[in-house]
């Protein structure tokens, strides 16, 4: 059965709380459709019933939105991991490896520096 936007709307505001992006009801209100593109690709990416438990999923995805830049989604999945009981330890493990890709990336982008000196 097909969702409606509203639907997507309502369990996204379940799910993230107080995180859920002002981009989310505004994109409710002026683009629909996209919201309604945005929860399908939503349940396909974090699967009720996938390979990985909900935690881990959401630890992935705030590894992520930390290493990326995206304030909106740390905020969101600091705010699921927070209704989801993840412990502050696995959260701040979460930080130091996103942290640590990010130095890897640019240790890595390095090699033409590193080459000519």
């Amino acid at each position: 059965m097909e969702r409606t936007h509203e639907q997507v709307l309502k369990a996204m505001r379940e799910n993230l709380g107080e995180g859920l992006p002002q981009a989310i009801p505004l994109l409710a209100e002026k683009a629909p459709g996209l919201l309604l593109e945005h929860g399908r690709s939503w349940s396909y990416a974090m699967p009720e019933k996938g390979a990985l438990d909900e935690g881990t999923r959401t630890l992935i995805l705030l590894g992520i939105a930390l290493a990326t830049g995206s304030e909106s989604c740390v905020r969101a999945m600091s705010h699921r991991a927070k209704r989801l009981g993840i412990p502050k330890e696995a959260l701040l493990e979460t930080l130091k490896i996103a942290r640590q890709a990010q130095a890897n990336a640019v240790l890595g982008h390095a090699t033409p520096l590193l080459e000519v000196l």
